[in-house]
Formats: C-alpha cells, structure tokens, sequence
C-alpha cells in the first residue's frame, strides 16, 4: 500500500513541480530610461528601481529592462500608464512575469505601480 502511494505522489508532485513558473523579479521604485519600440509591438525600457535577481532568460548587461506587449489591448492600457509616467518624471516599481514571452532576453511585465 505504501508503495503504490508513492508511486502515486510521484505521478502527481512530478509533473505538478515541472509545472511551476520561472522566477519572477521585482524592482523598486525606480526612474523610467531607454522606451523604445520595435515592429513586433514589443516595448522595452530600463528602470534604476533595485532589482532581484533576474529569470534565467534575461541577457547578459540586460538586468534593468523589462518589456511590454503594446500589441494586445492589455499592452497599450500598461504602455499609456508607463509613458504617462515617464513624461511625468514618475518613479515606478514593477513585478515581473518570470518570463521573457514578448523579447527573448527581456523579462516581461506583469504589473507595476506609479508612486504619487
């Protein structure tokens, strides 16, 4: 009975822990530098926000920058707030996604805050 108990965590917890999402970093907040676009909808930009440790995906020199899918609905409402942040001089904190599904080497954002 044990045994087959076991065998059965096994067949669950496995495939359960291949399942979990990378590291997800977070910065502080932090001053906007370096928006750009490229064809693809992808936004890139840098933050002087301290940062955690990086997924495994972000480049080499690349620590700082995080990237925005300004292709989808959801995109353009997170690029209308950071550019409006950016023009206003405000800092942002930013959760990323552990990822880097929009640029290869560039985590992608999840959500990020505006300080006041």
């Amino acid at each position: 009975m044990k045994k087959k108990l076991a065998v059965l965590f096994c067949g669950i917890a496995a495939p359960m822990a291949l399942a979990l999402p990378a590291h997800a970093s977070d910065a502080a907040f932090g001053y906007i530098s370096y928006p750009y676009g490229t064809s693809n909808g992808a936004v890139m930009f840098n933050t002087d926000g301290v940062r955690g440790t990086p997924p495994a995906c972000s480049g080499p020199g690349l620590g700082q920058r995080f990237a925005i899918n300004a292709s989808t609905l959801v995109g353009q409402a997170q690029l209308s707030v950071l550019m409006t942040a950016y023009a206003l001089k405000k800092r942002i904190s930013i959760h990323g996604t552990g990822t880097c599904s929009i640029w290869g080497d560039t985590e992608t954002v999840d959500f990020f805050m505006v300080e006041n």
